[in-house]
Formats: C-alpha cells, structure tokens, sequence
C-alpha cells in the first residue's frame, strides 16, 4: 500500500495536528476494513452517526472468552494505543487527542463493567472518538474485553503464551504459504524472484526470513513458531517497487496462513488516474488569513501501478504549503502553479491519500479557486457550523458528524483542466477552528466512521524550563501522596520530562 504522508512544519498549530492525524486514520493503524466508507458519504454520515449513538442490544457470550484468541485482536487492534500491557503506553498514544484507557491498570480494571467495554468495542464511543469494531463477531469483541481486562493481573502477557492456559499453547509452530501473481493484462512473473515473510510481536521485529518464489509464483515457510498476536506479511520488490501482503497471524488449528501478493507493471500514464473524493476543511484561526486542509482520495482504474506524477496546482497566492509527511526535493517537487507529488499509485479505488495544507491571503470575502488538473469525483467543503459562509457550492446543510456540527458544502464531479470555484465570507467575529474539530472532520470523510482509531488533538504550548519542573514536581507529589496511580503519573510525567530534557538541550535515556 502506499506509504502515508507525514509530518512537516509551517502552519498554525491546529491544522498541523489535524494533518498529522489524518495521515495516521489512514496509515496502518486506521479501521477501515471494519466499515466500508458510504458511497453516498453526505447522507450517509448523518445516519452512521445517529446509528453509532444508539447503544447496542447485549449479546452474552456464546461460551467464556477465549483470552488467547483476544490476545491476537488486541495485538491488531488496540496494542498501538493501549499498549501492550495495557498501560496507555502504544507507540501513538502520546499524540492522541484523549488518553487511552489504562486496562492494565487494576484500579481501573476493578471499576471497569466487561458488559460496557463490550458496548464500547461494539459501537465505540464516539465522545472520546474511538469507534466500534464491527468487523468482529459478538465471540470476539467478548473475547477481546476478557483479555483487555484481564492485563492488570498480568494474565497471557502478548508475545508470550502460559503453557497450558489454552488449546493454542499445545502448537508449537505454524506454517506460511502463498502464491505471487502478477495483476498486469500480460505481465509475468520474473525468474528467481526473492521474497521476505517479516513476524512482529506488537511493534518489535522478531522473524525475517526469505525464499525464492517458486516458477509457479508459490512459495511456502514452515516450523514458524506460533505466538498468539504474532502478525506476518510477506514482500517482495518488482521493477524497483515494494508490494506486501496481507498482514494476519497463524491459527491454531494448524492450517497454513496463506499470504497471497499480488504485483503489477508499471505505466507513466496518468489517463487511469483520478480524485474519487476532494475535502477541504477551512479554518480561520489566524486574523486575515484563511487556513485549508485538503484530504484527497485517490483511485487508479488501471491494472498498473501509475509512475507519472500526480499534479496539484494551488491557488494563487497559497503560502505555507504543508504535507503531512515527506518534503520538497523528495517525495514532491514545487512547479510553477503548485507541486507534484512521485509517489506511485497502486490499482484500486480509494486506496491511496494526499493530504497537505497551506495558507490563503484572507479578509471578509476571500475567492478560492483551485485548478484540477485530473478527474475529481466528488468535493466536500467543511466548516464550523453559524460559522462563515460559502456561496457557489451546493449547500448540503448542517450535518452532526461524530458530535462536530459542520457546514458541509458539495460540487458535483470536476473533468481534468476543471475549476474549482467558491467563495468565502468570513464571520464578523473572528473564529477559531480548533484541532479537535478539524481531525474529527477530517477522520470521519477519509474513510466514514470507521477509520477512528488514531485521532491525535493539538500539541501543547511549549512551556519554560522551570515551569515545566514546577509540573514534574507538583506529579511527583501526587503520586507521593497517592492521588496518582503510578500509570497515570507514568503516563504525565514522561512529556514533561522530554520536553524539559529537549530545552536543556539533552536526551532521555
């Protein structure tokens, strides 16, 4: 899949994080097999939203959870947040915009309901912008709520299974199989292809092994060590090109784990090349300027990976261009009306996004107008709601997506060369549009209310040196005093203490 922009700097805080948490809803982390984004997205999100509110019927377990089939769902799905002892500790906890519950914690696991967490994994909680996992059985959300729970007393810890606490404990390894295809009308496969099959437990790298693909494109691994929540892939490279598999774990029935690839030749013509769907969110946060954030999601027709450039022309007088990841003379290059982007594009629909920023001169009427230069399907203006006003788009109405009340404004389908023409009549009163709302915008239209899991909220103020002791102390004393567990002073403490060693020019150790 195509790697996800992130993080440069340049515009105002807000829009920063909200760029940055976009990029994360649809990196590796985001939900999207669990909710397929609506074809009809505006009217879809007023009733996915309504629908995700109202609590869902209580289904008991079919039989007691199964603590080591949960460990491989939360190892997929929750560990990067939760952390994977359930200590709110995830490799992308630190820029959610709400902390993680802390599940490994046994205060809060004593306080906790199994039958609320059931409702929340089924259909999240939305105040906190956490969805519901609906790809999951009612067996596995129950399986899944026992382990989380069960964490604070140190039960089935991940990447390590108790002998003889499950039936998956009597497999001692597993076994990887797959076949290499080639998706191109008369592409073939090249001899003597190599191919990696990579293991991970939580975020460490623990298997890296290679074969060289069969004539047939088959390929097969075997007396692989089976641990619950244990994920492989496999890769290989073709015409300079990484493509990847599927990521699952063994099952412990002993049936092979089968990873197929599938690669594609390549063409420089950007014909099959097209926007499925254009939102912009607007922000007039900084007084005479307006702030856009652009999400672009893009579909390629064609049964070839696209290496001709995607152009993005900016309108005139756009200032303080930010991407979300990647940088001029790497990923993009500026051109004399915008920039390109060199990333190639894989076959498929919506499976590869855009997003960037920039700033516009603003006053009380500011026009914006944005040259195509490819095919866009669909565009969708967003702003605060009893906000400013656009004319010269289809007023849809104010829309409650996720809690966030927005102005959403459409333009039908735009041909390559078209304009993209409106409006904006800024507030009497200034407006802030915070980060928050930017990113629960921006994570809703990416991928509809699926794709939920990361939603990271503004940065914090940076803070002198000796304030930020002052706080490190005034936690210390908490926790001294007991009015801290020591994951939540654990949890507090650490920003601090980076932030105070990056002011003194030192690294945390």
């Amino acid at each position: 899949m195509r790697r996800v922009l992130g993080g440069a700097g340049g515009l105002n805080r807000g829009l920063g994080a909200a760029i940055f948490a976009a990029g994360l809803l649809i990196s590796g982390c985001s939900l999207a097999g669990d909710i397929t984004p609506p074809p009809a997205l505006a009217t879809a999100q007023m009733a996915l939203s309504a629908e995700l509110q109202t609590p869902a019927p209580l289904i008991p377990p079919a039989t007691q959870p199964d603590l080591a089939a949960g460990a491989i769902i939360y190892a997929e799905k929750c560990a990067a947040c939760h952390g994977l002892q359930g200590l709110s500790d995830g490799e992308l906890a630190e820029g959610l915009a709400f902390e993680p519950a802390p599940l490994g914690d046994p205060e809060f696991a004593r306080q906790a309901d199994p039958a609320e967490w059931y409702q929340v994994v089924t259909i999240g909680n939305l105040d906190r912008l956490m969805p519901g996992f609906v790809s999951l059985t009612d067996q596995q959300r129950w399986d899944v709520v026992g382990y989380a729970l069960s964490l604070s007393e140190g039960l089935l810890p991940l990447g390590a299974a108790e002998e003889g606490r499950s039936p998956e404990a009597e497999l001692k390894s597993g076994t990887v199989v797959g076949r290499v295809s080639n998706g191109s009308e008369g592409g073939a496969l090249p001899a003597d292809l190599e191919l990696a099959l990579l293991g991970y437990d939580g975020d460490r790298q623990v298997v890296s092994e290679t074969t060289i693909v069969e004539a047939d494109g088959s390929f097969r691994f075997e007396g692989l060590e089976y641990v619950p929540g244990r994920l492989f892939f496999a890769t290989v490279i073709y015409d300079g090109l990484t493509f990847r598999s599927d990521v699952a774990h063994v099952t412990s029935d002993g049936t092979a784990l089968d990873l197929p690839i599938t690669i594609y030749d390549t063409s420089d013509d950007p014909g099959a090349l097209r926007v499925e769907r254009l939102h912009l969110i607007l922000d007039f946060s900084a007084e005479d300027t307006l702030t856009v954030l652009e999400v672009w999601v893009l579909s390629n027709t064609s049964d070839r990976v696209i290496t001709a450039p995607l152009q993005v022309p900016l309108p005139e007088g756009a200032f303080n261009l930010t991407f979300e990841s990647g940088s001029v003379g790497d990923r993009f290059e500026l051109t004399r009306d915008g920039f390109v982007d060199l990333e190639p594009i894989l076959p498929g629909s919506g499976l590869d996004h855009l997003i960037f920023g920039f700033d516009l001169p603003g006053s009380r009427s500011t026009q914006f107008d944005q040259l195509m230069r490819h095919p866009v399907d669909a565009v969708s203006v967003l702003i605060p709601a009893d906000g400013p006003r656009v004319t010269g788009l289809q007023d849809r109405g104010i829309q409650d997506i996720g809690g966030l009340r927005m102005q959403n404004f459409s333009e039908g389908n735009l041909a390559a060369e078209d304009l993209l023409s409106f409006q904006v009549f800024a507030p009497s009163r200034r407006f802030r549009l915070s980060a928050t709302v930017m990113i629960g915008a921006a994570a809703l239209l990416v991928s509809g209310l699926s794709a939920a899991r990361l939603w990271v909220g503004a940065r914090p103020g940076k803070l002198d040196w000796e304030e930020l002791l002052q706080k490190i102390a005034r936690l210390d004393d908490e926790y001294e005093d007991g009015k801290l567990s020591e994951v939540k002073w654990r949890r507090k403490r650490k920003p601090l203490k980076r932030q105070a060693l990056d002011q003194m020019g030192k690294t945390d150790d």
